[in-house]
């Protein structure tokens, strides 16, 4: 069995079927999230015709005079994917993947698996898998008709139909046009709801997000002249996905948001889209508002699971242990659960 750590793993996409990958496993996708202390890689494991990739954020840091790493997946969605399914290959990859790690100094590591693609075979013979939150995806094989009439609730699709009458006007700007408003419109937004730092981006992200990710698009709401909603939207063959959203609260009385989601679904469904995925709420809570949002658009729930592994526990305890020192209580209680806290 071969294995390597690359910067370059695009070609290896090409030995997997559509239904078993996503943009999200892209370079150019993880690439996104570059930055001066997180190294974007990729961990590529083969034996015949039997493929694993892996990408994920390495992180490089010293502690007590020592050189250590630890790794997270990119923003959104990631985890091992595998060109077939076989268990026995998928055992040995990620085992094969945790001696690595083990090897090389990696103290720990944080998956945020895909929850459409169900990644999270094998994965608990190297780390813990949690079940984190549901997720909703709509449909969009089916006609126009059937997605409007069958996966929409019949108050959504009047709230759409009352958008639609105060003269909402949806477009979908390839071109990135409204760029810069929608940057300003998102940070407003975060700043309402008191967004953390991890939903907050620098304006270089979303120029390189242009740039970068070719099958994607604004999806913007006007109102007159006005832009009062918007959100950025990427797809492979059969996913889409809705990444960043933000709106004008001073025209949430008009719904926006509903607007938008659905000529987007229209939008996805006409470049071939298979699953529309929305997400999920802002918290685990299966009552949360933004996921009783989303389910407004179809009942095709998903489950969003999340990944822990330990290498090197000694070491985790002590970093701990010293990030506890350095910072105030009500810090420390916030990220407790979290498994890389001591990063911030």
């Amino acid at each position: 069995m071969d294995f390597k750590i690359t910067s370059s793993w695009n070609e290896y996409l090409d030995f997997f079927p559509d239904e078993r990958k996503d943009i999200y496993y892209t370079e150019e996708y993880v690439k996104l999230y570059e930055s001066s202390i997180d190294e974007p890689v990729c961990f590529v494991c083969s034996e015949g015709e039997n493929y694993m990739l892996f990408p994920y954020l390495r992180r490089r840091f010293t502690f007590n005079g020592t050189v250590y790493y630890d790794f997270e997946t990119a923003y959104g969605y990631g985890g091992a994917i595998f060109n077939k399914v076989d268990e026995a290959f998928m055992s040995s990859a990620y085992q094969i993947f945790a001696n690595y790690c083990k090897d090389n100094n990696y103290v720990c590591g944080f998956v945020r698996f895909h929850p459409l693609l169900n990644n999270i075979e094998q994965y608990d013979t190297i780390g813990k898998l949690l079940v984190d939150r549901p997720t909703v995806a709509i449909d969009v094989r089916p006609s126009e008709e059937e997605i409007w009439m069958q996966q929409l609730t019949s108050k959504n699709r009047n709230t759409v139909k009352k958008a639609t009458a105060n003269g909402l006007q949806f477009i979908k700007d390839k071109d990135f046009k409204y760029l810069d408003k929608f940057i300003a419109l998102y940070n407003r937004t975060m700043q309402k709801v008191g967004a953390d730092d991890f939903y907050i981006f620098e304006n270089d992200y979303y120029y390189k997000f242009r740039e970068n990710i070719k099958d994607s698009f604004l999806g913007v709401v006007l109102h007159g002249e006005e832009v009062v909603s918007g959100a950025m939207f990427f797809y492979s063959k059969d996913f889409g996905h809705y990444h960043l959203s933000g709106s004008n609260p001073e025209y949430l009385y008009l719904n926006p948001n509903n607007f938008m989601l659905w000529e987007a679904a229209k939008a996805l469904r006409e470049v071939g889209v298979k699953h529309f995925h929305l997400g999920g709420g802002s918290t685990p809570d299966e009552n949360n508002s933004l996921l009783e949002f989303k389910s407004r658009f179809s009942k095709n729930r998903y489950v969003f699971h999340i990944g822990k592994t330990m290498f090197n526990s000694e070491v985790y305890d002590a970093l701990c242990a010293e990030w506890i020192k350095n910072n105030n209580e009500e810090k420390v209680l916030a990220l407790r659960n979290h498994l890389l806290k001591y990063k911030y």
